[in-house]
């Protein structure tokens, strides 16, 4: 019979063990038609491919409240003798951060889990193009969606080191029940590699800076660099 403290020992190496060797990812082991309801949630939410950022407010953004002529949501109070805080001001402050949900809709991993997951509204991207899409902008950001596009192209890009920023060459603002979807498409004419390793993509939103990595030597699916 084992004495509480070798019950605690057990329980502490099964727990460092299982933390000094994880389980391999789906999307390294197996092929789509074989994950699970979870792995392919995690392909989608928690991969190479698809992260969580945190968008903060852009320092001189935080007095003007707005940009390129998106509205800008806020809960704060409004404050006497602040010029920011003008009643004839109707565009409201901005929240300090957003959480935003980035995924590279052109990587063919998650084109295969969004089939599996089933979803049908899923943004169409065109071969020839990457394709970041940002998940999360409450939809009384713009007004006109349709012409919102033409602004964001020109606050973003993929940061490579040594080379010169990858720039979108088109922005698409899809309308939906939950929000906005912003599609930023850059050309493969300038292909990124493994060899560049660490890649940046950069883009400000109203006046939300996103600023989020990617490992490419990571991005790897069935044997293949997916982006």
């Amino acid at each position: 019979m084992l004495h509480n403290w070798q019950i605690r020992f057990l329980v502490v190496y099964v727990v460092a063990f299982a933390a000094a060797f994880p389980v391999d990812e789906a999307w390294k082991t197996k092929r789509a038609s074989e994950w699970s309801e979870q792995e392919t949630k995690e392909v989608l939410a928690n991969s190479p491919w698809a992260v969580m950022t945190t968008a903060a407010v852009k320092k001189e953004e935080k007095k003007s409240h707005g940009s390129g002529g998106f509205a800008v949501p806020g809960m704060g109070r409004r404050r006497m003798n602040d010029p920011a805080q003008d009643p004839n001001n109707t565009s409201p402050a901005p929240d300090s951060q957003l959480t935003l949900h980035l995924r590279w809709e052109s990587a063919l991993p998650i084109r295969e889990a969004e089939l599996k997951a089933r979803e049908t509204n899923a943004p169409a991207v065109d071969e020839d193009r990457y394709a970041i899409a940002v998940y999360g902008i409450p939809t009384h950001f713009t007004k006109d969606p349709q012409n919102a596009g033409d602004r964001l192209k020109g606050q973003a890009a993929i940061k490579r080191e040594g080379q010169k920023d990858l720039k979108p060459s088109h922005v698409d603002v899809i309308q939906r029940d939950d929000g906005l979807v912003i599609i930023f498409l850059f050309p493969r004419t300038k292909e990124i590699t493994v060899k560049d390793s660490r890649i940046e993509f950069n883009a400000l939103i109203g006046p939300y800076q996103i600023a989020q990595s990617f490992h490419v030597d990571e991005m790897i699916y069935q044997g293949k660099l997916e982006l």
